[in-house]
């Protein structure tokens, strides 16, 4: 089973050593002083101090590759890529080792007497053309380190001085990769041409094979390797190149790579006067689109299941029965009282109604969009043509369908508050509209998030035999957290919903795990942790009740 490791024992170790907080900032979160530690504002039962991070509900806590797959729904594989291309980028990791420092000086790998092993690697595995390497290797931006023969991809700055290094092992099945250490990853590396097109790759492969594919007056136009997914190196070059206007995103085509490509559009769409789009690889990246052309075996293309699950969405929101047209009394009043049934829905007294959440959320957005259209097409009645449905779909976005129900429901409050603003403040239909076109973006969200834990709970339900369609609650949250006394308040809501079988099945799996988290694991299956807590401000219900 070695052989199929992907990553090594040190790129794990420094993954997990990536500074959740600065991580959490740069995502756009928003985190508050809580003693010692950092509180995530998103999910406030959640504190951060460094690399760790600590669930205050289950008394969990864990590394920062756990916290990408937990609240952000990656795989392993693409925690990895994202907090490793984090650390290169950054250098925001833990010093676990005060003693050492963490940031070492840059110095260039030694320079190889021949390019032999690069050549051949670059042309034969990855089927580089050859003139297109010639180009890159004469301008002093490829060459072969003396000691490990690695590729060594150079990033010069505005001077011509060398800033950063990455390295590619040129064994045609070896993994290694990496930036030397102290590089600037504002200078990652890149080619500066003279027209307004830059075109943006996550790896130096991928670039040079989209250059190969594309030969005819390459030199002509600007292309940058980010190494992963961050954003510093393309946006130096934008603020220090006034005439870069068009920018082309050419990331795998894979899940991790679409949603990069998207969140790098959500950057650059704030920038004003630059014009960003997405070419997608036909197959996995653009070398196995070269390499399919030579007539290699290739790596083929995966795509984010998540779109497929809004196409049907939406589609079905559009083909339900409901009546709502533009004449229709629907008035910012009535959405704020929906909305009051869809939060008590989501958690009254500790409890999350999905099946009612799902029925109340689904008349909340299809309400929201009525009001969308009527803002902006008043004497046109709301129909599966309106145009509202294209911007539904076109503002989705599956990095930030991350599975937090939570979070999206905090947003459309937030989006209710910011339409009673404008309202007190006569705003124009324009920017009603638009907050209320991020409204059911949010809701969308939510909708397939719901959508999933019916999913979930029904598989459950199949799993575990019960006869009812949720498994029976347990007041578990805020009790003694004593694995026996646990099991002792599971083993009694399921006698009391009628699976004394499902008791001792509980019993003797529980007391047969490994460890406490496993236990408590093994509980959650059997039943719904309850608890008196609050998930919304202390002010939620007085400012509701004025909407």
């Amino acid at each position: 089973m070695e052989r199929y490791k992907r990553f090594s024992d040190e790129q794990i170790s420094v993954a997990n050593q990536v500074n959740l907080v600065e991580y959490l900032r740069q995502q756009g979160e928003t985190l508050t002083k809580s003693g010692k530690d950092m509180r995530w504002n998103r999910y406030t039962s959640v504190t951060i101090r460094g690399n760790q991070y600590y669930k205050w509900k289950t008394q969990e806590g864990g590394y920062p590759i756990q916290f990408l797959k937990e609240f952000y729904g990656y795989n392993f594989k693409q925690a990895m890529e994202l907090l490793l291309s984090f650390a290169n980028d950054t250098g925001m990791i833990v010093d676990v080792h005060p003693e050492e420092e963490v940031k070492k000086e840059f110095i260039m790998p030694e320079r190889n007497d021949s390019m032999r092993r690069v050549y051949g690697y670059l042309l034969n595995g990855r089927c580089i053309d050859k003139e297109v390497l010639n180009a890159f290797v004469q301008k002093g931006l490829i060459y072969e380190d003396a000691v490990y023969h690695n590729a060594v991809f150079v990033g010069y700055d505005e001077e011509g001085v060398p800033r950063h290094a990455h390295k590619r092992s040129t064994l045609i099945n070896g993994g290694f990769r990496g930036n030397v250490e102290g590089s600037d990853p504002r200078y990652t590396f890149h080619y500066l041409g003279q027209s307004n097109q830059i075109y943006v790759f996550e790896a130096p492969i991928d670039m040079l094979s989209y250059i190969s594919l594309h030969k005819e007056n390459w030199q002509e136009h600007s292309y940058i390797a980010l190494n992963g997914l961050g954003t510093q190196g393309l946006e130096h070059l934008l603020d220090t190149n006034d005439s870069l206007k068009k920018v082309f995103l050419c990331f795998d085509h894979d899940e991790a790579g679409i949603e990069g490509a998207e969140r790098v559009l959500d950057v650059l769409h704030d920038r004003q006067m630059i014009d960003a789009s997405i070419i997608q690889p036909k197959n996995k990246d653009f070398n196995e689109d070269l390499k399919e052309l030579h007539g290699i075996e290739v790596i083929k293309a995966v795509d984010n299941p998540k779109y497929m699950e809004m196409y049907t969405e939406i589609e079905n929101l559009k083909n339900s029965h409901f009546q709502l047209t533009g004449h229709d009394e629907i008035t910012h009043t009535t959405i704020g009282n929906q909305f009051m049934k869809v939060y008590y829905a989501f958690n009254k007294n500790g409890k999350n109604d999905f099946y009612n959440l799902n029925k109340q959320s689904e008349k909340l957005l299809k309400l929201v969009l009525t009001m969308e259209h009527q803002l902006l097409y008043k004497d046109v009645p709301f129909t599966k043509e309106s145009k509202v449905w294209d911007t539904l779909k076109d503002d989705y976005r599956a990095y930030k369908d991350n599975g937090n129900i939570n979070k999206s429901i905090h947003n459309v409050f937030n989006s209710l508050k910011d339409i009673k603003t404008g309202l007190d403040n006569h705003e124009s239909n324009q920017i009603l509209a638009d907050i209320y076109r991020q409204c059911s973006s949010d809701l969308l969200n939510m909708k397939l998030q719901i959508r999933r834990e019916l999913v979930r709970n029904m598989e459950m339900k199949e799993k575990l035999g019960l006869e009812e369609s949720l498994r029976p609650e347990a007041k578990m949250i805020g009790e003694d957290g004593n694995v026996f006394n646990l099991m002792g308040i599971c083993s009694n809501a399921l006698k009391k919903a009628g699976y004394p079988e499902k008791s001792k099945e509980m019993f003797d799996r529980v007391t047969s795990c490994g460890s406490y988290d496993e236990a408590l694991a093994i509980m959650n299956e059997y039943v719904i942790p309850t608890g008196d807590e609050q998930s919304f401000d202390d002010a939620f219900d007085m400012e509701m009740k004025g909407y």
